[in-house]
């Protein structure tokens, strides 16, 4: 009786597990096993749409734009490097495997200088300047320079700020040095032009009795100057120019930048 009982309970196992199953067992004409998915029935409850707080967006702008919109101008394929579509070349070097050959051959390899410009009317332009250089054995500057100009038909006006890093044999870790400047220039006549600057510059505390920074023409130094341009012809002119930089000696004697 063991028997027929064990085969009733693994008949109602497997009709049940059939049953829970979904999967459908049919036999086809000849006679072989088929398995059929069984038809699910989903129910989706989708809230109903409503439009009360519903703000459209303006679209004045996009319409104003519409008339100047050429579909044609927008497919633009480069196939340059990707070093060459970076805009600034001072991050070119990032993008270069041979960056560490490059400054082992030549100190002044990662050097740049680049200029960007915009124009905010017709007599006011916003500048910004971005240099670096280097001097092998006599140091090294990076510097950033904002500046705003003004101009008309004989008179131009610049106003200037400035940061920069800078590095000298006498104290090989970097310094930082900042300031401000402004130039004039003024067309006298068809032949004369007049040009007058000043500039600003306050640098750290090891950087104020650094003897160096005093050689190098091309660090900051506090400075006033001019200059005389006169115009020979279309393609030849002189000019004459100025320049004098200001040393203040401290209370302890030592002269400072």
């Amino acid at each position: 009786m063991r028997p027929i009982y064990l085969t009733l309970l693994l008949t109602l196992g497997a009709l049940y597990g059939l049953a829970q199953s979904d999967l459908v067992f049919q036999l086809n004409q000849e006679g072989k096993l088929v398995v059929i998915p069984k038809y699910m029935t989903y129910e989706l409850h989708i809230p109903e749409l409503s439009y009360k707080t519903y703000t459209p967006a303006s679209t004045v702008k996009l319409d104003m734009k519409m008339p100047d919109y050429n579909p044609e101008l927008s497919m633009y394929l480069d196939e340059r490097p990707m070093d060459m579509q970076i805009l600034s070349t001072a991050y070119r070097p990032f993008f270069n495997v041979f960056t560490p050959m490059l400054m082992n051959v030549s100190p002044m390899a990662l050097d740049f200088d680049e200029t960007y410009f915009k124009s905010l009317n017709d007599q006011v332009t916003f500048l910004m300047n971005g240099t670096q250089m280097t001097w092998p054995g006599s140091g090294s500057l990076t510097s950033v320079t904002p500046m705003l100009s003004w101009s008309d038909e004989k008179w131009t006006f610049r106003g200037s700020a400035f940061a920069a890093r800078y590095a000298t044999p006498f104290d090989p870790s970097p310094g930082f040095v900042g300031g401000v400047g402004g130039s004039t220039s003024y067309q006298a006549t068809d032949w004369l032009k007049i040009n007058m600057w000043g500039q600003y510059a306050a640098y750290d505390n090891k950087g104020k009795e650094n003897l160096h920074l005093y050689l190098n023409p091309y660090h900051y130094h506090t400075s006033v100057g001019g200059s005389m341009e006169f115009k020979i012809s279309d393609k030849v002119g002189v000019g004459v120019d100025y320049n004098m930089s200001l040393i203040r000696c401290g209370e302890d004697g030592n002269a400072n930048i």
